[in-house]
């Protein structure tokens, strides 16, 4: 089954990786497996391949049989033409990108020795080996080691921030609003998002502030989304704006499959987020005191939900189309929370900075697979704080087999021997 070779995968358990096709003979050294997709679309994203000297980043698709890459009908879909290996057990067909090249490809070696049926609660991602003992630990030693995680998260998402920076030589507006952007996505579409934030950057839609359907334009069109909008006079004149702004910018239109838009909810589509974000800009100064100095949810709930264009609310987008109380808060702890921590290490203003944790216990906790999968084994995040550093603790522990370096390992060995 997939899901047994996706475990295989993600813990880099295989006997052998062997380069099939016109790989044959190639080195390839797995980088990164990538982290592991529960929408529609490649089964890994992110993942980092070295193929001999040259080293490639993208999705990885897997399957039992090679053959099942066209059963399955990924030939017809955009959303896999970002795939760079496709890892198999069996390699029964030639598979072909769209535009005819040969799909790189390997055969996955399974070890005779790592039984199958072992590894299903891992993959299936139904239990932790560690959930009795997890029940048994302290209080104290929980909030310690939640703390220490969140601490690490935040410096890492700093980093982000600082890698934006750096991509924006140096401009903390436009790193600020690349992660603004990037996080709109709300997981699907990040990459799109940051993609888009460098294809149209903020001091581009800055001259336009106080024209929203022009907004709505540069942010729809540089997508390649504007087909995606609801069919009216409003679409068409967004399509005439966009056609006169991009010859007066030489815009480039991001490609038709970047974005991803399979099993999402009306309100997560792309071009609704960006919709969201023409409102936003008309009303609110993403550089200015207000959004930096931010200290609440509710505050921040306040300056950022902003209605959006009568015409587009209805039908399947209902309600007003401001972001929501959750999607603030989220954005709190995405992009508020470490641009204010990389300002300040950049700056040395350590010494006054409010204590992160203040702020982020604040937010309520975050609902999502992975704390679904703690809560079950009795570790249910409270605040904001506990569900990031779970996440930290599934990422960076339990799905790279780091168990013995985990302070909750001692309670659990008794589980994991």
């Amino acid at each position: 089954m997939e899901a047994f070779l996706h475990y295989i995968w993600a813990r880099r358990l295989w006997a052998r990786l062997i380069p099939m096709g016109g790989l044959r003979d190639a080195r390839i050294e797995v980088i990164d497996p990538g982290v592991l997709n529960h929408h529609a679309g490649p089964d890994f994203f992110g993942a980092k391949i070295q193929i001999d000297d040259l080293l490639w980043v993208g999705c990885v698709e897997i399957h039992h049989a090679s053959s099942q890459w066209y059963q399955h009908g990924h030939d017809e879909d955009p959303a896999y033409r970002s795939v760079i290996l496709h890892v198999v057990e069996l390699d029964n067909r030639a598979v072909q990108h769209p535009a005819g090249e040969e799909m790189p490809t390997c055969l996955l070696m399974v070890p005779e020795t790592l039984p199958q049926e072992s590894s299903l609660g891992y993959v299936g991602e139904t239990m932790l080996p560690c959930a009795e003992g997890l029940r048994q630990v302290s209080e104290d030693l929980c909030h310690t080691w939640l703390a220490c995680l969140y601490r690490a998260r935040l410096g890492r998402k700093a980093g982000l921030v600082e890698a934006l920076r750096h991509r924006s030589s140096g401009d903390w507006g436009q790193a600020l609003y690349a992660l603004f952007v990037r996080y709109l996505g709300f997981g699907l579409n990040n990459d799109a998002m940051e993609r888009l934030a460098f294809r149209l950057p903020l001091h581009l839609l800055q001259k336009h502030r106080d024209q929203l359907l022009q907004l709505e334009a540069l942010l729809l069109g540089t997508a390649g989304l504007l087909g995606y909008l609801p069919e009216g006079e409003r679409r068409e004149r967004c399509r005439e704006e966009f056609a006169f702004l991009q010859h007066k910018y030489s815009l480039e239109p991001l490609p038709a499959d970047t974005f991803r838009r399979a099993r999402t909810r009306p309100t997560n589509l792309p071009e609704y987020r960006l919709l969201q974000l023409a409102s936003l800009l008309t009303k609110v100064d993403l550089l200015g005191e207000d959004l930096q100095r931010v200290s609440t949810l509710q505050a921040l709930h306040r300056l950022l939900h902003h209605p959006l264009d009568e015409t587009w609310c209805g039908g399947k987008w209902r309600g007003d189309g401001g972001l929501s109380l959750g999607a603030c808060a989220s954005l709190a702890i995405n992009v508020l929370l470490p641009y204010r921590r990389a300002w300040r290490v950049a700056y040395k203003e350590l010494r006054d900075e409010p204590s992160p944790l203040q702020l982020i216990e604040s937010l309520p906790a975050e609902e999502n697979h992975v704390t679904r999968l703690f809560a079950e084994a009795g570790l249910t995040p409270r605040t904001a704080l506990e569900s990031q550093a779970l996440l930290e603790l599934h990422e960076g522990y339990c799905l790279r087999d780091r168990c013995p370096l985990c302070p909750f390992a001692e309670r659990c060995e008794n589980t994991l021997s």
